[in-house]
């Protein structure tokens, strides 16, 4: 993955972005909001040849790519552009790739700063469709049959509406049309044009959806900075911060998904049509929420005409209705994924970003899964399972001496030194195979801060254990009375000459049954803040005064609660300083923090299976269950939340690696979004093949069962959705600390 824009696209997207700013102000929208339409903002447009990037070149356009049209809609949106934007530039596509004198006459008016726009659904007939842009259009381009159409003259007054646009309502097509009408192309490829031009109008209307939304997002987190009340910033309260850090995953997801959907278009991959439907519904849903939870933020005084927050309220729903219901989206998805249903695409030009985890990456995968057919013996097979039972010593030191344990790590330490996303690869493969993936993640975060802040002599003795396969690491942060609160701590340290002595608690050290060392945070001063005070060690466990107890969980894995009582610790596995605890946690958090792939992978595969079950099952016609519309529709938004929660998952994994400028909040994000619609999902799966789904005797059903006991637990795992909230409304949102 690559999101980096190059320099010319960073220039065109600054350009829009000051032209709207200056020319689509507040005053602007609302003085334009009788008509819909702001003459003055087009003429702008006009002025600087924006209404010309997606006709080619050699027909007097500017040649832009659909990337470049995206864009510029997310600037339009951010500042409620009272122009038909979207329908414009669709336009401009289709008109740039008709031939003939009549459609070259109409591109030479457009060239000219005549506005022409696309209405993004075909005629019905004596049908009452509704238009968009008719008061300062000078023709409709529509799609009759195989006729491609021109409809000019059309006479009527814009209706008051929900988002305040130049909608109009008129019958195209039977006894009574109106306007008057040129065929401007005709046949298969002029049909086929028109229906690219409208899955382009999707892109652009839902990059304009999504630049709508963030700004929405952006005034109500600036709105609840300023505001006071009980005497503290409302930001400060989780009941206000929460819902926004929500809603800014949502919005960022949608933004991936469109960008996303241009890039498959580019590179010509298989799922670009469904890629585009994706972008579409999930902008319309994501907007809906987003504008309401930032109207909310204001109380009362955001329902009143005075505060710019309503005008975003109304268009986030309305933007989104003017091609009909966007929930008939996720028919086309389930068509066009399951059922081999095809759409024409728009030509899209070049793209410089990327997506997924590179060529690079999808060989190694390959590489691993050959390793693994090579070493999985039927003993390992025997006893595979999701959590630390799974866990094999064997088979984690084949790994270690191919390098694949952690092929991340230096090579010093028997790594390969691969990158984050051939380790992300790597990852899906174990699930492929039915290999847990917990002793390898834990261990790994463990090993990571003691090469970075390890004494010498600890370092000399872990890590070429840890890199061989043959010690395990465990954490000991929560406590039975602090959980997610880990600076809390009460589990104390104390002082004894070169060594120190441990008394207390850890809650949930998952593996400690197995690990060899425990990487335990306690509290070595007592009349301090609770961040100050705390000092790391890295304890052996086979120190006298540790005791291991299990604890058995619905997901059908063992976790622990282990004591310490009176152990004796050399101050040689300290690490950090001595009450220096709060940055060597500020490293492993920022680890345990960086990502929610580990848990989006058992998500993908629940819903693999979900798919397969409806895919192999008949319904009672006869016909598979996955040809039922609400089976299509329920799965496709399925599909959308994986591929929303891979995207943003993908998203962490490069900014973390490239150092990406408000990175911070991209972990949280990620892991936030992947385990609560994990959950979600799980519900709705359960209720969907109920009531089969209460068993485990059917391969694909029994992993949506598990899937609904097991996501719950993701959710508090690697810190609660709760503290990611938080840490998403202050390093996203920019507002005030949520927690104390």
């Amino acid at each position: 993955m690559n999101l980096q824009l190059n320099e010319d696209r960073r220039v065109l997207r600054d350009t829009a972005a000051k032209l709207f700013g200056s020319e689509s102000t507040p005053a602007h929208v609302r003085a334009a909001e009788s008509s819909g339409f702001d003459l003055a903002l087009w003429s702008k447009i006009v002025e600087t040849g924006m209404h010309l990037i997606r006709i080619p070149e050699s027909a007097h356009g500017l040649g832009l790519g659909l990337f470049d049209a995206v864009l510029l809609a997310e600037q339009a949106g951010r500042h409620l552009a009272s122009v038909p934007f979207a329908e414009a530039l669709a336009a401009g596509a289709l008109l740039g790739g008709l031939a003939g004198k009549a459609a070259e006459d109409v591109r030479a008016r457009l060239v000219s700063g005549e506005l022409f726009v696309l209405l993004p659904q075909p005629l019905r007939d004596d049908a009452v469709q509704v238009v968009r842009g008719v008061t300062g259009a000078a023709g409709v381009l529509a799609l009759d049959d195989d006729d491609v159409v021109l409809i000019e003259g059309l006479a009527g007054t814009t209706e008051s509406n929900l988002g305040s646009a130049d909608l109009q309502c008129h019958v195209l097509k039977g006894a009574s049309v109106a306007g008057r009408r040129t065929v401007l192309a005709t046949g298969a490829a002029a049909r086929d044009g028109f229906l690219a031009a409208i899955e382009e109008w999707k892109l652009i209307q839902a990059a304009m959806i999504v630049g709508l939304s963030h700004r929405a997002l952006e005034i109500a987190a600036e709105y609840s900075s300023e505001r006071q009340q009980f005497g503290k910033a409302i930001g400060s309260f989780q009941g206000i911060a929460h819902p926004l850090a929500d809603s800014l995953a949502d919005v960022d997801g949608a933004q991936l998904l469109v960008w996303r959907s241009v890039w498959a278009i580019a590179t010509q991959r298989p799922e670009a049509g469904a890629n585009i439907a994706m972008a579409f519904w999930w902008a319309s849903q994501a907007a809906a929420r987003a504008v309401g939870r930032a109207l909310h933020t204001f109380g009362g005084y955001g329902v009143s005409l005075e505060y710019d927050i309503q005008l975003y309220y109304r268009r986030g729903k309305a933007w989104a209705l003017l091609a009909g219901d966007p929930n008939n989206s996720l028919q086309h998805i389930a068509d066009r994924i399951w059922l081999g249903v095809t759409s024409p695409l728009p030509d899209a030009g070049t793209i410089d970003i990327e997506f997924g985890a590179g060529a690079k990456a999808e060989a190694f995968a390959d590489e691993v899964r050959t390793f693994f057919r090579e070493h999985l013996t039927d003993e390992i097979k025997a006893i595979r399972h999701h959590s630390v039972a799974g866990y094999h010593a064997g088979f984690a030191e084949k790994l270690a001496d191919a390098g694949l344990l952690f092929p991340h790590w230096p090579k010093e330490y028997g790594g390969l030194e691969r990158d984050a996303f051939d380790n992300a690869a790597m990852a899906e493969v174990f699930e492929e195979f039915g290999m847990q993936r917990i002793t390898g993640p834990v261990t790994n975060q463990v090993a990571q801060i003691v090469m970075r802040l390890g004494q010498p002599e600890c370092k000399a003795e872990a890590m070429p254990r840890f890199a061989t396969g043959n010690a395990l690491g465990c954490l000991g942060f929560s406590e039975p009375s602090s959980g997610s609160d880990v600076f809390a701590a009460k589990t104390r340290a104390t002082r004894d000459g070169d060594d120190w002595i441990i008394n207390g608690q850890k809650m949930f050290t998952t593996a400690g049954n197995l690990a060899h060392y425990c990487f335990l945070l306690t509290r070595t001063k007592h009349d301090v803040p609770k961040h100050q005070g705390l000092t790391v060690f890295l304890v052996p466990m086979h120190l006298p005064g540790i005791e291991v107890q299990a604890v058995h969980t619905i997901q059908d894995e063992r976790t622990n609660i282990t004591y310490f009582t009176d152990v004796r610790v050399p101050d040689k596995y300290r690490i950090g300083d001595v009450d220096g605890g709060l940055a060597v946690m500020a490293a492993t958090l920022e680890l345990e923090h960086s990502g929610g792939d580990q848990y989006r992978i058992s998500y993908e595969k629940m819903f693999r299976h979900a798919v397969a079950y409806a895919t192999n099952t008949p319904a009672d016609d006869g016909a598979p269950l996955i040809a039922q519309p609400d089976v299509k529709a329920r799965l496709a938004r399925v599909a959308v939340h994986t591929e929303v929660a891979k995207l943003l998952c993908y998203r962490g994994i490069w900014a973390v690696t490239n150092q990406v400028s408000g990175r911070a909040a991209f972990g949280p994000m990620s892991k936030l979004f992947s385990t609560e619609m994990y959950q979600k999902d799980a519900c709705d799966l359960m209720d969907l093949f109920a009531p089969r789904s209460l068993f485990r005797d059917d391969e694909d059903l029994a992993e949506v069962e598990l899937g609904y006991r097991q996501s719950i637990g993701m959710t508090i795992y690697g810190g609660t959705s709760e503290v990611h909230r938080s840490l998403i409304a202050e390093q996203g949102l920019g507002m005030p600390r949520s927690r104390t």
